[in-house]
């Protein structure tokens, strides 16, 4: 396993890590440390892809699948817990199934990550951004009416086909702005 461990993966573990103890922290009613701490997974996620790049050793299977592990945990499971037992709780079945779908599209999302890379653009919503905004409404302790559409809207734009730039795509606005109008034209057609 040796061969493992490397700054990126090292980074994705803090990620996983942050993830496990957002958990604990909803558990005992913490939600805004449970925040703090999925948005620090998702620095971390910024931070373990960089440093993935720059290494480019030859593990990137295993640091894409222990990525997709991490960032269901931390943006998926962890956030969709947050907001049911802040809020969605209120609405005991259909609060759950939200939490349920957004979890279970996060998933999918993920699952759809690596065939779908595009240097320009996501295909449909990245989890670590729907997971830090569902994290700070279980923060604040949203209405559950306003939770309600909101997690199950974030859940719809993960598994959609909208394209979400990179931050090499807010670079390259001339080739963004092509893909974003062929997307316009697929959906018109």
């Amino acid at each position: 396993m040796k061969e493992y461990v490397t700054l990126a993966n090292a980074l994705t573990s803090g990620s996983l890590a942050a993830g496990f103890f957002a958990v604990l922290s909803i558990f005992r009613g913490e939600y805004y440390l449970a925040a703090g701490l999925i948005l620090a997974a998702a620095i971390l996620d910024v931070l373990d892809g960089a440093a993935a790049r720059r290494a480019n050793n030859g593990n990137e299977a295993f640091g894409t699948n222990l990525d997709s592990l991490a960032d269901v945990v931390s943006f998926g499971a962890a956030p969709a817990l947050a907001l049911y037992m802040s809020s969605l709780y209120e609405l005991p079945v259909i609060g759950v199934i939200a939490c349920l779908v957004f979890f279970l599209c996060g998933a999918w999302r993920l699952a759809r990550f690596s065939t779908c890379k595009n240097p320009l653009y996501f295909v449909g919503c990245p989890i670590p951004g729907a997971g830090v905004l569902i994290a700070l409404l279980a923060a604040i302790g949203v209405h559950p009416f306003v939770a309600l559409p909101v997690i199950l809207g974030l859940g719809i734009l993960m598994i959609g086909t909208m394209p979400f730039p990179t931050l090499c795509g807010l670079r390259n606005r001339e080739e963004l702005s092509e893909v974003v109008e062929e997307y316009r034209q697929a959906r018109n057609a």
